[in-house]
């Protein structure tokens, strides 16, 4: 669009200039022819003056048109508010870690937190190299740098980690740091999981060399894509130009285009040769026999290393502040996903301390007409300490009223029948026998107290909201997930083997147990 734009301006800058041109010279002429008749010096003088004040005005219109068509482009100043976004993400960040419990996830979120703003502040901008492991990554890497700094291998798997390199552009005011990269679609022991570590490195590059040595198969056009919906900006690079002939050199090219169009810019897909092949040189010694050796070919990068700058130089700022932003995100997530983690563990251990604390109170209880009374002031135990799980202040008048509600609902829906029926039948097929009238009902309550448990977890898991349906639709939504059989049968033997080992140590007066 810009270089049309020159263009156009070019050919009516011209124009303009040759009517002038034409108009100036019809009247000097004429000016010329009436002071000849005067004096022909005077016409003399003024015809010269005349082609002077033109030649410089030709010559100021070249310079004006050079100019034009020489402006240097503008870095893309990052938006304001992409920047202040991520700054807020990043203050989120830190909240949601404060929170987290386990120090050695704790430290590594910080660490994390601690790298965005560094790399904030230093300006250092993050360029990863991606790709399939036989595509010459590493090998880019190395011509890049003028060194050898990674090691490179015909089996796949070279690289196990991200390996980071300063790579030195002269004109930029900051530092790029190269990350090489484990490959895609590695085979082998680790494959899968190295795969794993190069698109989270992937994901948090302020730009991607995608590098390919043929056209783009499924495993390597999915990753860019979904990359580039995450706003990454990504040079695709085809490796080992030196193996192709120029026509299928093109080809290849013109096909990664097509591909790519809207995905990645045209001026953004360049041919390269990290590691040319040797080429083979004959010498022709002095008793006349011929020696073949092989010479090693400089790699081929200029197209490369232009690009690479001119997208940094360019959109450099725009890119960091975008992955900023992205990087704060994904922290955020993952420390919020940890202390989300932290929080379902410690609530699913009040639920199944609970459900037995349940099963032994009702079990001991003679009088079934306490046994829901007893429950009644488990559970409300119970839901106040998960509501603690979750970071949640809640009163005990509250806690009383929510479990007061829950076990009118089980009532109301007949779970205390349908549940009490389900494992009486379980026990009569078991060596218990009718005997354990007290066990049926300790297990059942124990089995509607973790019902009940797994319900409100959800509940506080989901900011205290019950969803569509309310209570009622929770609740027989958590009964109908584990009424089970097969879990049943499990569950009544723990129950069983915990009551029943209760009971014996109450016997016995064992009270360490």
């Amino acid at each position: 669009m810009r270089n049309s734009r020159l263009v156009l301006g070019l050919c009516l800058t011209l124009a303009v200039v040759f009517a002038m041109m034409a108009w100036a010279a019809a009247s000097v002429g004429d000016l010329h022819d009436r002071l000849s008749k005067v004096s022909p010096a005077l016409a003399t003088g003024t015809v010269v003056v005349a082609i002077g004040v033109a030649a410089a005005f030709g010559v100021a219109s070249v310079r004006l048109i050079w100019k034009l068509g020489h402006v240097p482009e503008r870095p893309v100043k990052a938006p304001e508010d992409v920047v202040k976004a991520a700054t807020i993400q990043v203050e989120k960040a830190q909240q949601v870690i404060e929170k987290v419990a386990d120090p050695v996830a704790k430290e590594r979120l910080a660490t994390e937190l601690e790298t965005i703003r560094s790399d904030q502040k230093a300006r250092r901008f993050h360029v990863v190299v991606f790709g399939t492991g036989s595509a010459g990554k590493t090998s880019l890497i190395n011509a890049l740098l003028g060194r050898q700094v990674g090691k490179t291998d015909v089996l796949l798997g070279t690289t196990r980690e991200g390996e980071h390199h300063n790579y030195e552009i002269v004109t930029l005011d900051g530092t790029v740091v190269l990350t090489d990269t484990p490959g895609l679609s590695e085979i082998g022991e680790g494959g899968s999981q190295r795969e794993v570590v190069a698109r989270d490195l992937a994901a948090r590059a302020d730009l991607l060399l995608f590098v390919v040595d043929h056209d783009l198969i499924r495993s390597e056009f999915d990753p860019l894509l979904a990359l580039a919906k995450q706003g990454k900006r990504s040079i695709v690079i085809l490796n080992k130009q030196d193996r192709f002939v120029e026509a299928d050199r093109d080809a290849i090219l013109a096909k990664l285009r097509e591909r790519l169009n809207g995905v990645v810019d045209p001026k953004d897909i360049v041919a390269v040769s990290a590691a040319p092949r040797p080429m083979p040189v004959r010498t022709v010694l002095a008793d006349g026999s011929v020696q073949l050796e092989y010479e090693q070919e400089e790699p081929e990068l200029g197209p490369l290393r232009k690009r690479i700058a001119a997208v940094i130089e360019k959109h450099g700022d725009a890119l960091r502040a975008g992955n900023f932003l992205l990087r704060a995100h994904m922290l955020a997530k993952s420390a919020q996903e940890t202390v989300s983690t932290e929080r379902d563990v410690n609530a699913q251990a009040v639920i199944d301390r609970f459900q037995w604390i349940t099963a032994s109170t009702v079990f001991t209880n003679p009088i079934p007409a306490l046994d829901l009374m007893a429950t009644g002031a488990v559970q409300f135990q119970m839901i106040w300490e998960i509501a603690q799980a979750y970071g949640v202040e809640m009163t005990t008048a509250h806690a009383k009223m929510v479990g007061s509600q829950m076990i009118q609902l089980m009532l109301k829906l007949g779970m205390v029948e349908v549940t009490t029926s389900l494992i009486a039948g379980l026990f009569k097929s078991s060596f218990v026998g009718y005997a354990a009238g007290g066990a049926v009902q300790g297990v059942s309550m124990a089995y509607l107290t973790h019902i009940s448990g797994q319900t409100f977890k959800e509940y506080f898991r989901s900011g205290q909201s019950w969803g569509d349906g309310g209570m009622q639709a929770a609740l027989s939504h958590q009964f109908d997930l584990t009424n089970r059989a097969e879990f049943l049968v499990e569950f009544t033997k723990q129950a069983l083997s915990r009551v029943a080992t209760h009971v014996v140590n109450k016997t016995t007066g064992n009270k360490n147990a």
